[in-house]
C-alpha cells in the first residue's frame, strides 16, 4: 500500500500545483495581474472616437476599436482618459453602441465591450453575447 502511495503522491502534487497556478494541462497560459492593452489606440480608432465625441459622446474617450471575436460577435475596445473608470458604465455602453450602430457596426447578436485606462489597464468589461450569459435550454 505504501508503494502505491509513493507513486501517486508526485502525481497528486503535480495536479495540485497545476490547479493552484491557474494553468491547465494543455498549456493554455493565463496572464497574471489585471488585463491590459496598449495605451495608444490606432489612428482609425482615434478618428472614430473623435466622431463619437462630436456626436455628443463622452469627452474622455479618445479611442474606439471594433473587431469580430472568435465566434463572429463584435469585440469593442474603448480607451478613456478616466483612470478610475465610470460610475455608471451602462450609460457609456448605451451611448457608444447607439453611435456604433449608426456607423454600421452590427451589434444585434451581442458584443463584448472593454474600457481601458490611459495606462492600458482594463477598467470595465461588459459581455452581452446571449450564449455567454444565459443557460442553454435542453429541449
Amino acid at each position: 500500500m505504501t508503494s502505491v502511495l509513493k507513486r501517486l503522491l508526485p502525481i497528486g502534487f503535480l495536479a495540485f500545483s497545476v490547479l493552484l497556478t491557474g494553468c491547465d494541462v494543455v498549456g493554455d497560459a493565463r496572464p497574471s495581474g489585471p488585463p491590459t492593452t496598449t495605451a495608444t489606440p490606432s489612428r482609425s480608432g482615434t478618428e472614430l472616437a473623435a466622431r463619437y465625441r462630436q456626436a455628443g459622446g463622452d469627452a474622455d474617450i479618445y479611442g474606439i476599436r471594433h473587431a469580430k471575436g472568435e465566434k463572429g460577435f463584435p469585440v469593442l475596445s474603448v480607451w478613456t482618459h478616466k483612470k478610475g473608470g465610470y460610475q455608471n458604465f451602462d450609460d457609456i455602453a448605451n451611448s457608444l453602441t447607439l453611435f456604433l450602430s449608426k456607423e454600421g457596426v452590427r451589434l444585434d447578436r451581442g458584443y463584448l465591450l472593454n474600457a481601458y485606462a490611459p495606462d492600458g489597464t482594463r477598467l470595465h468589461s461588459l459581455d452581452t453575447v446571449p450564449e455567454h450569459n444565459w443557460p442553454q435550454s435542453s429541449g
